[in-house]
Order: C-alpha cells, then sequence, then structure tokens
C-alpha cells in the first residue's frame, strides 16, 4: 500500500512543478510587457519632441524670411524720407495668421544706419512690444540687425 501512495504522490509533485512553471512564464511575460510598454511610451516621447523641434524650426524660417523681406523694402527705397516713413510705418505690424500664429513684427532704427527688425509669434502685443526694447528674455523671436545703406537725397 506504501508503494500506491508513492506512485500516487510523484505525479502530484511534477503537477505542482507545472503550475509553478506556469506562474513564472506569466511573471516573465508581464515584465517583458512592462519593458516594451516604456519603450514605447519612450518612442511617443521622442516623436512629439520631433514635431515640436520642427514647428518651431519652421515658426522660425518663416520669421527670418518676414524680417528679410522687410530690410529688402526699406534697402530699395534710397531716399532717407522715404526710409523713415516706411519704418514709421512698421510699429508691432500683425503678421498673417497662416503664417504665423499671433504673429507680429516691429521695424525699428536703433541707432543712425542702422536697422532691426524683430518678428515675433505666439506671444501677446505688450510681450512683443516689451522684447523690443529689450525688457525681458527673448523667446519665439527673430531679431535681424541691418546696415541702411546711405541714400541718395534727389
Amino acid at each position: 500500500m506504501s508503494t500506491v501512495k508513492m506512485l500516487r504522490a510523484l505525479p502530484q509533485g511534477r503537477h505542482i512543478a507545472k503550475a509553478e512553471q506556469w506562474g513564472m512564464a506569466l511573471l516573465e511575460a508581464l515584465i517583458a510587457l512592462l519593458i516594451f510598454s516604456i519603450a514605447v511610451l519612450g518612442l511617443i516621447g521622442i516623436q512629439a519632441n520631433m514635431v515640436t523641434n520642427t514647428t518651431e524650426a519652421q515658426f522660425r524660417s518663416i520669421a527670418t524670411y518676414i524680417a528679410q523681406q522687410k530690410i529688402g523694402r526699406i534697402w530699395a527705397n534710397p531716399s532717407e524720407d522715404e526710409r523713415a516713413a516706411l519704418i514709421g510705418a512698421e510699429v508691432s505690424q500683425p503678421i498673417d495668421p497662416s503664417l504665423l500664429p499671433s504673429g507680429l513684427s516691429t521695424v525699428s532704427a536703433p541707432d543712425l544706419g542702422m536697422l532691426r527688425v524683430t518678428v515675433t509669434w505666439g506671444v501677446s502685443p505688450e510681450e512683443h512690444e516689451a522684447q523690443v526694447a529689450e525688457e525681458v528674455p527673448r523667446f519665439n523671436n527673430v531679431t535681424i540687425d541691418a546696415r541702411v545703406m546711405e541714400g541718395d537725397e534727389s
């Protein structure tokens, strides 16, 4: 009778060992799923950061283009009076929202013979004026200084 009990105990022991294996396999699968999830979240974060940087670069490129156009327009008018009128007309001028969100541009002449064009986007008009006056740190901003050539007064 003791031999029969031993034979029955052996398969039960193997069965218990299989159940423990199944638990370990489940634990390994959960750990692998956790590692995979962390990797996917990291990739999503990298993708979001890339989209943000691409958008920022696009806005900066558009703002630089707008500033260069304004400088070119002033350079194309050699008369000192015409330049002064253009500079006076370009104070806190709004930019088409399809180009830059909340875009503003200002043209100023900080020194004799110098021209400064400041283009901002995504800031309020008050913040734009403060950035033009250099009262606050600059962000979402392109500022280009250019030398104004001496013109004919004829």
